[in-house]
C-alpha cells in the first residue's frame, strides 16, 4: 500500500488534552509543544507529532484531521502551536461521525481507503472507521499503538 494519507484525530491522539472544546481560549504558546488557556489549563503535543507531521510533509503524505471538537477552538489552537500549516484538510466538527468527516477528507483528497491510515484514540471511533472503511490501516492510540513515536516507525516515516 502506498501511504498517501494520515487523518489524526486531535484529543489524546495529538495532543494529551482529551477535550480542546472545554478549554477557554485566548491560547498562550508555552514552547514548541505547549499551550496554555485563560483557565491555566495545558495542552501538551504528543512528544512525536512535530516529527510526525515534518516527516510526512517530507516524503509527500497528505495530512488531515477528523475531530469531534467546537472547531473555532481546535483549530486555534493548532495555530497557536504552529501547526495548522501542515493539514491539507482539516474537519473539525460539533458531533462524534468520524466514518462521515474520514469520507469527506477521502473525496476532498482524491485517495483510495487502502492509501490511508486514520488515527485516534477511542475505541468507539476506531470501530466505526474500521467498519466503515475495512481496507483503510486504522491504529488506536495506547491500544494498537504506544504513541505517535511508535506510529512514525510502523508507517515507515522514521529516515525522512
Amino acid at each position: 500500500m502506498p501511504l498517501k494519507l494520515i487523518i489524526l484525530d486531535l484529543d489524546g491522539t495529538l495532543w494529551s488534552h482529551k477535550d480542546i472544546s472545554s478549554t477557554r481560549p485566548p491560547f498562550i504558546r508555552i514552547d514548541d509543544e505547549t499551550l496554555v488557556d485563560s483557565a491555566n489549563n495545558f495542552v501538551r503535543l504528543d512528544p512525536c507529532a512535530r516529527r510526525l507531521l515534518e516527516s510526512a510533509k517530507k516524503k509527500g503524505v497528505l495530512l488531515a484531521i477528523a475531530s469531534w471538537n467546537n472547531p473555532d477552538i481546535a483549530l486555534q489552537a493548532l495555530r497557536v502551536l504552529g501547526l495548522d500549516g501542515f493539514f491539507d484538510f482539516p474537519v473539525v466538527e460539533p458531533h462524534p461521525g468520524k466514518d462521515r468527516m474520514v469520507e469527506k477528507i477521502l473525496a476532498r483528497l482524491g485517495v483510495a481507503e487502502e492509501d490511508a491510515v486514520f488515527v485516534d484514540d477511542t475505541e468507539y471511533m476506531v470501530d466505526l472507521v474500521r467498519a466503515r472503511f475495512p481496507r483503510m490501516s486504522v491504529y488506536r492510540v495506547g491500544g494498537d499503538i504506544r504513541d505517535l513515536c511508535e506510529l512514525i516507525d510502523r508507517l515507515g516515516l522514521s529516515d525522512a
